[in-house]
């Protein structure tokens, strides 16, 4: 789960059925996080204790207002929400070793998204990274949580819209 202004490269990612890899797009990715971050966010009851915040928005309205929770500035843009669902991703990244979002895919469930964190000689301060994506509802609409893999340790949080 990663994404970097300067990362947005990954705009797309292809299908890839051997290994359950879904499309996706990045419609936004800034340094910010809710105010409140640390009361609405989930966080591990085994050590390492990460926190994430997740959301999932169906409609322009919600989309707007998860937006404005975590703290873009800019106007939110359009949405096609007859077509796509969208994911607000906030995480605590390291400084020297920001994220990227390697991969999206679903389970033989189709109830999870993947997102990993680089492994690497990083710093341990933690800077706050809020990603947006956008995938095809009809891959969304059975999704119950989002599996975030960090430093080797996978976490399955909760979703909730």
């Amino acid at each position: 789960m990663t994404l970097i202004s300067s990362l947005l490269l990954l705009y797309g990612c292809s299908n890839d059925p051997e290994n359950n890899q879904q499309n996706f797009d990045i419609v936004a990715s800034e340094k910010n996080l809710p105010a409140n971050m640390h009361e609405l966010a989930f966080q591990r009851e085994e050590t390492p204790r990460y926190q994430y915040l997740v959301r999932m928005s169906d409609n322009q309205a919600d989309f707007e207002n998860f937006w404005s929770l975590y703290g873009f500035k800019k106007q939110a843009p359009e949405i096609d929400f007859k077509t796509k669902s969208v994911f607000f991703i906030g995480v605590y990244e390291s400084g020297s070793c920001p994220s990227e979002i390697e991969n999206v895919e679903s389970n033989a469930d189709n109830t999870t998204i993947t997102i990993a964190h680089p492994d690497g000689n990083c710093t341990a301060d933690a800077t706050p990274r809020t990603f947006v994506i956008q995938i095809d509802k009809e891959e969304a609409k059975n999704l119950e949580s989002v599996i975030i893999v960090e430093g080797g340790t996978e976490t399955s949080v909760p979703l909730k819209n």
